[in-house]
């Protein structure tokens, strides 16, 4: 784990600088701070969501999980689509956005509330997010399944 060690993410837009932030108070305030964590990236997330609806044709999850997957590879980070339907959409990843590879799995999970927001926002639905796998962790690839809860 790299816990004392300065993160190699690059801050070039909010988001980076949020998961820098975020890693940092997480490695001086402890599990405590987790709860802060989850609660602003929630917020952001959602707030993604809410703009991304406006370019789709509709809120379907599955319409939310191409759109998202489509742009994580303009980001440079392709996913492996795993399954995707009107109420699943799980996926493969190989590299962490957040610059937590290797670090704190536990602040990945609280910092995917970003992903859970932007899902909950475009969709306008209540997901729930299973983390299976995490680079953060320690994992070879993060593994994810976002269900729409009816």
């Amino acid at each position: 784990m790299n816990a004392g060690n300065e993160s190699p993410l690059k801050v070039r837009s909010a988001r980076d600088a949020l998961a820098l932030l975020a890693r940092k108070v997480y490695e001086r305030f402890g599990p405590e701070s987790l709860p802060l964590i989850e609660d602003v990236c929630g917020k952001l997330g959602r707030s993604v969501g809410e703009r991304m609806r406006e370019n789709l044709p509709d809120g379907n999850l599955k319409t939310v999980g191409k759109a998202f997957s489509e742009g994580a590879s303009r980001r440079n980070n392709p996913v492996d689509i795993i399954e995707l339907t009107d109420t699943i959409f799980h996926i493969k990843g190989y590299r962490c956005n957040l610059g937590l590879k290797d670090t704190h799995s536990e602040l990945c999970r609280a910092m995917m509330a970003m992903d859970k927001g932007i899902f909950e926002g475009a969709t306008g639905e209540k997901i729930d997010l299973k983390i299976l796998r995490s680079l953060a962790g320690g994992d070879p690839y993060c593994e994810m399944i976002f269900r729409l809860v009816e």
